[in-house]
Order: C-alpha cells, then structure tokens, then sequence
C-alpha cells in the first residue's frame, strides 16, 4: 500500500514539474522506461486526466533504444493513458531513415505500435515504405498488401477476424526421422481437408473482452487482472477447453479440428517449423522459452505462414476440438475431428507456447489436456467452417 502511494505521489510530481515548465521532468523519466520501479508511476502518470501528458512522454521516448527493448510496455501506455495520441509514431516514420540501424528499428516498432491501433496507416503510408532499407519494414509492408488481397471475413458479435484457408490434402503427422518427434505424431497420413476460415491470430484479451462485457455472468479468465498477460493485443490466457467453447458458441464459431489446425498451420510445408528445420528458424514464426521473455506477446509480430495466419508457432498452446490419441491409428482422413463415444477425460492442444522448448512448438507436435485445465500458456483460435 505504500508503495502505491509512492509511485501515485510521483506521478503526480512529475506532471506538477512539467506543468511548471520543467524541461527536464518528462525526458529524465524516460531515461527510465522499461525499468521495473518507474513503470507504475508512468502508468499513473498517463492515467491522470486533467492535462495528459501521453504525447509528450511518448515524443521522448522514442527516442532511445528502451522504445525498442519495451514495446510491451508502451502498449500498456497505450491502455491506460487518459488521452491517446499517435503522433509520437507517426513523426518517427517521417523521418529520413538514413543509414542508422537504430532509427531503423525504432520506426519498425512505431510501425507495430500503429497498426494495433490505426489499421489505415497502411494505406496512407505503405507506399512510401516499400522501399524503407529495413528489411523488417519492407517484409510488413508486404504482408499486409498480401493480406489486403486475401479473402477475409469479420463476423459480429466478435469482430474475430479469420482468412479463407483453400481446402486441399496433406501428409499429417512427423516421419519418423524427424528430430524430437514423439510416438503420437503417427503414423503419417494422408487428410483431405476442406476449405474452411481459420482466424488469423489467437483470440486476444480485446476480443475476449467483448464477450465478457456482453456477458457479465461469465468468469474471468485466471489471470485476466495480471498485467504481465492482460494488455489488449496479448493472446487470452487461463481459459479451459469448456471456456473456449462458451466462447466460440457466443461468437458463431467453433474450435478447430486437429487435422484443420495442422493443415493451416504447415500452409503446404513439410518441414518442422513453416519456417524451416531448425530450432533457430522458429525465432522467426514464434515466442518460445528462448526468446519470449517469459509471458505472452502481442499477437502477429512474428513472420506469417503462406496462408497468413500468425502465431500458429508458440505464444500459446491452443485448445483443439478433438480428444487425444496415442497414435494416428484408426484417425479420419477427411479433416473431421476425432471425438470418442463417451468422450475420453482429454483434450488435444497444439502449438506450443512462450514457456516451452522448440520441439514442443513443431507443426507435427501435440499434448493432451483435461478440459478443465487453465494456465498462462493456453489460450485458443477460432475457425468457422463453409457448407
């Protein structure tokens, strides 16, 4: 408790500083962005409404590398502030990158921070960036023309957003020469899938946030008030099989069948990862233990699949309408879930998360959960299929 004192007292020290023409009060505290003891008072300093002091704050700290290392907390800037202002992002990008690396990944992560909020910018300034010499900068533009073409649909009452999947067969499972593989994974099969949408991110704390606004009677999910898993574009964590299904059901969806996760998530390759074999290539398609930080990260900052979906490679386990298996033996091959008769007591998840290893993150790779069970590496996407 005196602690919160503290930090308030702080906060509204420092607006009582910059009020009074203190230059030095804003660009001292964001010399202290990203450490630990100053965040609360930056969150309580944004929170005031009176005068905000979002943009101001916000004009320096792009200015340093902390902006970079800390994008996670500049989205909690973002949902807390009394008073949101783009502008700070939207300058940076206007400046001449020039030959600095470090101006180069500063604008990169504007260009992140914007789009969360302001899809359009995209269209007023992706032009202009084609030819940014960041190669990051140029991939993004490019995914979002690639996505600008693909058939997308955004049902209410969620606003979920999910891309055509185009039916098609695949080889399901891992062959047995393949590193880390489990007994589970086959044997290989061959599955007819039909087309179907697929969304395109897990379901986020946003789009999880309507339902229970629309619902008051539901339960949060656990963890749903720890800041270090609840910001807007986090994937929504602590949710049980039954809790995902409420969710679904409410939004006119439903979960994916095992065969249909998978064939989403290879998108046509073979190889361990959609980005290639090897444990280095899934820093490119996903949050795992060796580079998640240890929690949950904004969805889609991480490279796509050909099919366009995100996060399909870690930052959470996701929940899939099928019980488990120990082997593919007597498996459907035509992409309809395999579900017992009674059901059994367990629940297939795929994907992997930001706390487990890369072999656990595999396209071929799957465990067993009861539905009841609820942690901070589960959450779950949503699909809805065609006639």
């Amino acid at each position: 408790m005196h602690l919160g004192f503290q930090e308030y007292l702080a906060a509204r020290e420092i607006w009582r500083r910059h009020l009074s023409s203190d230059p030095s009060a804003l660009k001292d505290l964001a010399g202290q962005f990203g450490k630990s003891w100053w965040q609360e008072v930056i969150l309580l300093l944004l929170s005031l409404q009176e005068v905000s002091l979002f943009e101001p704050l916000m004009q320096e700290v792009v200015k340093s590398r902390a902006f970079v290392a800390h994008s996670d907390l500049v989205e909690m800037c973002l949902d807390d502030a009394a008073e949101v202002s783009l502008l700070p992002f939207t300058e940076l990008l206007k400046v001449d990158p020039g030959k600095q690396r470090d101006l180069w990944e500063r604008q990169y992560t504007a260009l992140q921070v914007i789009r969360r909020w302001d899809e359009g910018i995209f269209d007023r300034i992706g032009e202009g960036l084609r030819k940014h010499p960041y190669e990051k900068i140029r991939k993004l533009i490019a995914e979002r023309m690639d996505q600008a073409r693909q058939k997308v649909i955004r049902p209410e009452p969620s606003g979920y957003e999910l891309v055509l999947i185009p039916g098609g067969s695949f080889m399901m499972g891992s062959p047995e020469s393949e590193k880390g593989r489990d007994d589970d994974e086959g044997p290989v099969h061959e599955v007819h899938v039909p087309a179907f949408y697929m969304g395109r991110y897990p379901v986020t704390n946003e789009e999880y946030g309507r339902y229970l606004k629309a619902n008051p009677n539901i339960q949060e999910p656990s963890l749903w008030s720890d800041r270090k898993y609840n910001q807007p574009s986090q994937p929504v964590v602590g949710v049980s099989w039954r809790d995902a299904n409420r969710y679904a059901e409410w939004a006119g969806l439903e979960l994916p069948t095992e065969a249909q996760w998978e064939y989403a998530c290879r998108a046509g390759t073979t190889t361990r990862f959609y980005t290639g074999n090897d444990d280095s290539d899934l820093d490119r398609a996903g949050w795992f233990s060796n580079n998640s930080g240890g929690q949950t990260h904004p969805v889609g900052e991480k490279e796509p699949n050909d099919f366009g979906l995100y996060d399909m490679h870690g930052n959470v386990w996701e929940w899939v309408q099928d019980d488990f298996h120990g082997s593919y033996k007597g498996a459907p091959v035509d992409g309809s879930a395999w579900v017992d008769d009674p059901r059994c007591e367990v629940r297939v998840i795929r994907g992997g998360s930001w706390g487990f290893y890369a072999v656990f993150c595999r396209s071929a790779n799957r465990r067993g959960l009861t539905p009841v069970y609820r942690d901070g590496n589960l959450g779950f996407r949503l699909l809805r299929s065609l006639p």
